[in-house]
């Protein structure tokens, strides 16, 4: 098992949502956490004040910029001294055919979801090669099934997975594992414009389990797949079984 006690997480995406949820169940189990986000929120300075500033650090900025996302590691591993998780968390929906979103919307869905992973990873590297390490990538079902006007969204969200494997397989004699975390539809601000029409379609028809997914389902399989040290390479999905039915 991987002891997260007295351990360091870097979380980009952090400061609200499953990040945040995720950060707070590595707190809880005893760890430390640098949250990053591009604006402060209340829930993330609750956490500050619950566990303290030795434990809890609050680093903003867009990790689409690649000096930020290096910085953001750099300072992470020289204030606590160590660096031992990466969890990539940043993004937010992409709607629109192919034909109707610019080039510019494409490009930065590269940039917000992918992009950041070479950047962080590498300013990483050092840090979880010396004792092994844990990094989780949060992808999503609609990277893993079709979904209706997305394209950008789903394209970037497949992505992590080949790219988690690829890290997985290439530095495993390190001992660092790196999974990928693939929610469906979870209440959090992503979903929050959602209309009760098509909830309750989602309930009714699509979602198996008939209920929606909470950050903290989230966050505890986080936890199995970071505490878990035989676990690489791999996917888990938490959809409320959405994304094994064939139609619906």
């Amino acid at each position: 098992m991987f002891d997260v006690s007295d351990k360091l997480a870097v979380i980009t995406g952090g400061t609200r949502g499953i990040g945040l949820a995720i950060a707070e169940a590595l707190l809880g189990a005893g760890g430390c956490v640098v949250l990053n986000g591009r604006s402060e929120t209340e829930e993330a300075m609750a956490l500050v004040s619950k566990f303290g500033v030795e434990r809890v650090a609050i680093d903003l900025g867009d990790v689409s910029d690649p000096i930020f996302a290096k910085a953001l590691i750099d300072r992470a591993a020289k204030r606590f001294g160590r660096l031992d998780i990466l969890v990539h968390s940043a993004g937010g929906p992409v709607p629109g055919k192919i034909t109707d979103i610019t080039a510019e919307t494409w490009m930065n869905a590269f940039a917000v979801h992918v992009h950041p992973v070479f950047h962080l990873f590498n300013a990483a590297h050092p840090h979880l090669a010396k004792l092994g390490g844990a990094v989780l990538l949060i992808s999503s079902v609609a990277g893993l099934r079709g979904c209706p006007a997305s394209v950008a969204y789903q394209t970037v969200k497949g992505a992590l997975i080949p790219m988690a494997k690829s890290l997985a397989f290439d530095y495993a004699k390190e001992n660092i594992r790196v999974n990928v975390l693939a929610p469906g539809i979870i209440r959090t601000r992503f979903h929050a414009g959602m209309n009760e029409t098509a909830k309750l379609h989602n309930l009714q028809n699509r979602i198996p389990l008939q209920r929606e997914g909470s950050a903290e389902d989230v966050a505890e399989a986080a936890m199995a797949l970071i505490t878990n040290d035989n676990i690489t390479g791999e996917v888990l999905t938490i959809d409320g079984g959405m994304s094994m039915r064939i139609t619906g």
